[in-house]
């Protein structure tokens, strides 16, 4: 929690920017011959986490990333050759914003096995960053589940559901069609249910706060736990939540189908890619989601 500031102020700060931020549901991306699309999309989540995990990066950076991700994407036009470009200046933005000491962009690039320049890193930064109007430090999946959790004193259980959360911000039919609070209390009254048997007063009490509908979170839900069984990860249970934690990153970096591969990605496009950033998409009809 930030300094001086509680749990319950933080959530209700979180939850007014959320609104102003996302008022329309569900997301859609700007269709065209060459956009990028759902599937496009998910890739780059995915490599995202994979690339935050691979260099030391805490969820929060990897959950700030995907957050600054799909601003971007569902905000503006981005070709499919330039998709990773944006990828990976959303990771060094939401690094120097989570993380306490700066890094070069050419160690950071290099660490990643990336072959763009700092100076196209930059360019894209500042692409990026004029989308959001300079305001990066946006509402996450893991900053809402951390609230939640800070609310009914668990927040020991965070760090259980790592690859749980991985995949659930690389699942564009959960992230277009549910806002990050929603998606962070459904997943959080899966993990409340798996450690105690009247985790609907919990969870009713923490709807209220944050003036989300039951019947909403109750279909997140179901979508959440279809998601974790088509990956084959277990359902939250009491044994999953109290086993060793070093195991369970051990398993994550080794077996998880989010594991970074960087031959997965072809050369770094020519240093003209930001500029492919183009203006803003014109409302679209939601591309079926994969």
């Amino acid at each position: 929690m930030q300094d001086g500031i509680s749990s319950t102020q933080l959530l209700q700060m979180l939850l007014q920017r959320e609104k102003l931020l996302y008022q329309n549901y569900p997301l859609s991306l700007a269709q065209g011959e060459g956009m990028i699309g759902w599937r496009e999309r998910n890739r780059e989540c995915a490599w995202v986490c994979a690339a935050a995990r691979r260099i030391g990066l805490e969820m929060d950076a990897a959950s700030l990333a995907v957050s600054i991700f799909d601003r971007v994407v569902t905000s503006v036009r981005i070709p499919g050759k330039y998709i990773n470009c944006v990828a990976v200046g959303s990771l060094s933005i939401a690094k120097k914003l989570c993380e306490d000491h700066e890094e070069d962009a050419p160690v950071f690039l290099g660490r990643l096995r990336l072959e763009y320049s700092a100076q196209e890193l930059k360019r894209m930064e500042l692409k990026i960053l004029e989308v959001l109007r300079w305001d990066a430090n946006l509402p996450n999946l893991n900053r809402f589940v951390e609230c939640l959790l800070s609310e009914l004193e668990a927040t020991f259980l965070l760090p259980s559901i790592k690859k749980h959360l991985d995949f659930l911000l690389c699942d564009s039919a959960l992230t277009s069609n549910f806002r990050w609070s929603v998606l962070a209390l459904s997943t959080v009254s899966l993990l409340v249910e798996a450690t105690n048997k009247h985790w609907q007063y919990p969870i009713n009490a923490l709807a209220r706060l944050c003036k989300i509908p039951m019947s909403e979170v109750n279909r997140c839900r179901v979508k959440i736990s279809n998601l974790w069984s088509r990956h084959m990860l277990p359902m939250p249970s009491t044994f999953h939540l109290l086993a060793d934690l070093d195991d369970q990153d051990s398993d994550m970096d080794t077996d998880s189908p989010l594991s970074y591969d960087p031959s997965s990605h072809p050369p770094a496009p020519s240093s003209e890619a930001s500029e492919y950033i183009t203006s803003p998409a014109p409302r679209a009809l939601q591309p079926t989601p994969c």
